[in-house]
């Protein structure tokens, strides 16, 4: 897959950071957040566009670099105020984007990217000088990375210096300090106490009627003044001492909170269609019973021999005429002609080199089949696992509760595999029929485990016998799969439905000696091909 398609598809972004940043990263729900081990995406719609691609992607980037490199613990024991805690979030943020960055340089342009759509563009600029600090910090450092920021925050700094003359100076020592020197989450908190100090000395300086000349601040410079001398009366204007301590909820968000509350908006009302992948869940699986293990064998049986004769008729060609090889009396003639072309060896293509992944359906509605889907299931997984260059796998799904797949499950749909591959085979195929039909769900996840083998080629064989629960879900998933290059094929379990996602790579079976004509018929063609 090339990385312009992977970009396109947020399944597998997720799928490629969460390998490559060593987290794990969930889609699904209503929530943007992380617990420290896992990120969780909310559901977002099915047509997402780059832009909002891009926002999950730098979400991910941006809370992956704090799971890998912040310190939770010293922050914890530091025990920072509102304030306090601000500052730090908005240098420990730079910081750990610049370690990430150094690791993974092509994340890079992703937080350049990120930093200019979401503080780049022109917004009314606030009449609050108070706070036109903290936004001033912000853009400051986020115009290291972003030299085009530089205007916007030269112009906010003309309003902090108004009012507070001399303060930008000493707060650019500080930010001089975390540039140069800032490689810890403990700095971070140091350097986040000494702005926090100077803000609450120039506050109690105000408040004993004395100004900045109390303090002795001289501006070093002359800022050109944009802003007027005074604002209108209209405006609640907050000061320096209800900065220092304003509490969580009265500062602004930070980047990861800003970010988190963009995609929550994105969230679509009805999440049953929505993009969302399943999880992991658990569900119990038994060997097949010794009753039905000699049918089931014999319709393996059955199927891999076909296979087998067939995948052996297309590696082999016919014989080939050379200068090397066995001599073939049969070329004797061409000496006469001066032809060395009197030697014989056997043709043969490339073998094959494929993964199949089964997935299988366990759901409620499959009570009266599930003895037949599982004997079918364990039958073609045997016959493809016996056949050199095949790669197995088999997932089941839903898994956990009967209703939703798992409670405590930001997505509400689980899987729980059966075969990982490179697994020796077994015989515990035996499951339970319970829970919704969450197809498409389950088949992105299928598609972020099978994209990274190594086999050239990729197969994906749904067995079912119904509906999905969402059909547009599952239609995009299979058309995300496509696009991958990723062959989706369908066995309706006593039932045609499946013939209405997959019309042209589908057969059904209502016994298990249709099994081997009807999963020949259809694997024939993609095997070989």
């Amino acid at each position: 897959m090339t990385n312009n398609l992977i970009m396109k598809s947020l399944p597998m972004v997720a799928s490629v950071l969460g390998q490559k940043y060593g987290v794990k990263i969930e889609i699904g729900g209503t929530g943007a957040y992380t617990d420290g081990n896992t990120i969780h995406l909310p559901a977002l719609p099915l047509d997402c566009d780059e832009t909002l691609i891009g926002l999950a992607r730098g979400y991910a980037d941006h809370e992956s670099a704090h799971i890998r490199e912040t310190r939770f613990d010293w922050l914890v024991l530091a025990n920072l105020t509102p304030l306090e805690k601000y500052v730090w979030n908005t240098f420990e943020d730079w910081r750990v984007e610049h370690r990430l960055a150094r690791l993974f340089p092509g994340c890079r342009q992703n937080f350049n990217w990120l930093i200019q759509h979401l503080f780049g563009k022109e917004t009314e600029q606030t009449t609050d000088p108070a706070m036109a600090i903290l936004n001033w910090l912000l853009l400051s450092v986020r115009a290291w990375d972003v030299s085009s920021l530089g205007d916007q925050r030269d112009r906010v700094g003309n309003l902090v210096e108004v009012h507070y003359p001399g303060l930008i100076a000493r707060l650019n020592w500080i930010l001089q300090k975390v540039h140069a020197y800032c490689d810890s989450t403990q700095e971070c908190i140091l350097y986040a106490r000494e702005v926090a100090a100077i803000l609450n000395n120039m506050a109690k300086a105000k408040m004993d009627n004395n100004g900045p000349k109390k303090l002795g601040i001289k501006p070093e410079r002359t800022i050109k003044n944009d802003a007027p001398d005074e604002l209108p009366s209209s405006c609640h204007i907050r000061d320096l001492k209800w900065l220092v301590n304003a509490s969580e909820d009265d500062l602004p968000l930070d980047m990861g909170e800003a970010l988190a509350d963009r995609l929550r908006k994105e969230t679509p009302e009805d999440l049953n269609d929505s993009l969302r992948v399943a999880q992991l869940g658990s569900k119990t699986t038994k060997p097949i019973q010794p009753e039905d293990a000699t049918a089931t064998k014999r319709a393996s049986t059955a199927l891999r021999t076909q296979l087998q004769g067939l995948l052996q008729a297309s590696v082999l060609t016919r014989s080939k005429v050379g200068r090397h090889g066995r001599l073939d009396a049969r070329q004797l003639h061409r000496l006469s002609v001066a032809d060395s072309r009197v030697f014989k060896r056997d043709g043969q293509k490339a073998g094959i080199n494929t993964a199949v992944h089964i997935l299988l359906d366990c759901s409620g509605s499959m009570r009266r089949r599930i003895k037949l889907t599982t004997q079918a299931c364990h039958a073609v997984a045997t016959a493809l696992d016996s056949i050199d260059g095949i790669n197995v796998g088999v997932t089941a799904f839903p898994a956990g509760t009967p209703t939703d797949g798992g409670n405590d499950n930001p997505t509400g749909a689980t899987v729980c595999p059966i075969l990982a591959h490179g697994e020796r085979m077994h015989t515990d195929f035996a499951v339970q029929a319970t829970g919704c039909t969450p197809l498409g769900e389950s088949l992105w996840w299928v598609l972020q485990k099978i994209h990274s083998l190594s086999e050239s080629r990729k197969i994906v064989l749904i067995l079912t016998d119904g509906d999905p629960d969402s059909f547009n879900v599952a239609f995009e998933a299979i058309e995300d799969g496509r696009r991958f290059g990723v062959e989706i094929y369908g066995l309706g379990i006593m039932s045609e439905a499946i013939t209405k996602l997959l019309p042209h790579h589908s057969r059904t079976i209502n016994d298990l000696f249709e099994l081997a004509p009807a999963m020949f018929d259809m694997l024939r063609g993609a095997l070989v091909e």
